[in-house]
């Protein structure tokens, strides 16, 4: 019967068929290198974006740079990114500007959220719960309307032009989005899996599709911010 199941989910992940879903408890696995491969997220909200939150949470042994989130828009085809450079390196581009943050070498990433604020231009970065140094980035800017979001490969135009070599191999999982910064206490919420669910981008009410050979299994375990447990830890681990 598992078997059959297995075998399902790959003809409907291959087919590109249009879903929507609640994705609780669930990944998509790319298990292999490819510039074919990856999920379409067709958003609740058409933006323009004048602040925004992504969270999403992801596992993979790649040592490469690879994309995380990808939003392009008709003009911009880094709108809106997440990408894990090497050397320890992370970026969110905004508008195809770009903002590098280092990593120590001995984080394992698993959990990533971002937030940033056009008014003031106030953008933070938190890694497996912990925030790092906050920057003042793309002040007075706006994300532009008529969005395309993709995971699993890199937008270097609008919807397409992707790379092998930026490709996402592995599982990601959880991925939220809003059109405004969560709060502190929100933000636990969130890494706590606590029912607080995006607004532009709901992963418990997912609208998405799948192309390649993208693979829908259940979490090994459920999965919070901290990087070498499947534990509910506890509020005092988190520092924010």
């Amino acid at each position: 019967m598992e078997k059959t199941i297995v075998i399902i989910l790959i003809l409907v992940s291959a087919s590109g068929i249009l879903t929507q879903t609640d994705m609780s408890d669930k990944v998509f696995f790319i298990p292999k290198e490819s510039a074919t491969s990856y999920v379409r997220l067709n958003p609740m909200k058409n933006g323009p974006f004048a602040s925004l939150t992504v969270c999403l949470k992801s596992y993979t042994t790649l040592t490469r740079a690879h994309s995380l989130f990808s939003l392009a828009t008709p003009n911009k085809d880094n709108d809106f990114l997440l990408f894990q450079d090497k050397n320890n390196k992370f970026s969110v581009s905004i508008g195809n500007q770009d903002w590098y943050l280092d990593i120590p070498g001995t984080a394992v990433v698993r959990s990533i959220c971002a937030s940033w604020d056009s008014l003031t231009g106030d953008a933070v970065v938190w890694v497996n719960g912990n925030p790092y140094p906050r920057n003042i980035f793309m002040k007075g800017y706006k994300v532009n309307a008529n969005p395309i979001i993709i995971i699993g490969q890199e937008q270097d135009s609008y919807g397409g032009k992707f790379d092998a070599a930026q490709s996402l191999v592995g599982e990601i999982s959880d991925v939220h989005m809003w059109d405004r910064v969560l709060t502190s206490q929100e933000l636990k919420l969130v890494l706590y899996n606590r029912g607080m669910v995006g607004d532009v981008i709901n992963w418990q009410n997912l609208n998405y599709e799948t192309k390649g050979e993208v693979i829908i299994l259940p979490q090994v375990c459920k999965i919070h911010y901290y990087p070498d447990s499947c534990y509910n830890p506890t509020e005092e681990h988190v520092y924010v």
